[in-house]
């Protein structure tokens, strides 16, 4: 359902990434999406409203979302309002609408939504937020069970911004992606037909272009890398979402 009334944004607090999950749904006529919501509501209003908001340049379309204290979706979330010629972006509010009507108490903007088959890509790695990296950002490490993201913990809620922002996922994700796989691939001493070695490399050959090469040219092994990396942004639209939060933040 469609909401048009004026929203009040003053005093606002910021909903934390890890509060919000969005999973959108794309394998279906009109895309919809699903949202788990576990709101820190120990300065929200329980009677609150709570609306999320999934938009596209100058379209955008609002969905009620039942209140802080008992926070229920709508019975359709079909995005059959929005410009879908590029990613969809989503925010979440929640208004006051008792004493103060229109009131935006709490709100996160430019929420990246997962596509269906994240939850199985994510399996692949590991995320950590790492102590003592001085001011290195990010670093990969690799373990017996599966290659580890550590993100510097002095960065606040690194986990959720690596998972919901559009900057920390175009910046680092792709370049992550590569480490690891030449990682694997110049590595003779991995068991590239068991562990997570073999599991990365499945995943690499069912998205690249083509099969990886059967060659120990440092540079045709380098191209192959390149071309899956590519792959995996395009079908994540990352720098997609990195100009639209970019456009978003410039304009507000």
């Amino acid at each position: 359902m469609q909401i048009t009334r004026h929203i009040n944004h003053t005093g606002r607090r910021q909903i934390k990434r890890s509060e919000v999950q969005i999973e959108l749904l794309e394998d279906r006529e009109v895309p919809e999406f699903r949202v788990n919501l576990k709101l820190d509501n120990s300065n929200l209003s329980p009677e609150a409203d709570v609306y999320v908001e999934a938009y596209h340049r100058n379209t955008s379309q609002r969905f009620e979302f039942g209140t802080v204290a008992a926070p229920i979706p709508p019975d359709e979330t079909k995005l059959d309002q929005i410009d879908l010629s590029g990613p969809t972006l989503f925010r979440v509010k929640v208004v006051d609408n008792s004493e103060h009507i229109g009131r935006l108490i709490a709100s996160a903007e430019g929420i990246s939504p997962r596509a269906e088959e994240d939850e199985k890509n994510e399996s692949l790695m590991i995320f950590r937020s790492a102590p003592d990296m001085g001011n290195l950002t990010w670093k990969m490490a690799f373990e017996d069970e599966k290659p580890v993201l550590c993100i510097n913990s002095r960065i606040p809620e690194a986990k959720s911004q690596l998972l919901g922002n559009p900057f920390f996922q175009a910046l680092i994700l792709p370049a992550a992606f590569r480490e690891v796989l030449l990682f694997v691939c110049i590595n003779d001493e991995l068991d590239e037909e068991e562990g997570w070695q073999a599991d990365w490399l499945r995943f690499a050959n069912k998205i690249a272009p083509e099969e990886q090469p059967d060659d120990e040219d440092p540079h045709i092994i380098v191209g192959w890398i390149n071309e899956v990396v590519a792959e995996f942004s395009n079908r994540h639209h990352l720098c997609d979402h990195l100009i639209s939060r970019m456009e978003e933040q410039s304009h507000g």
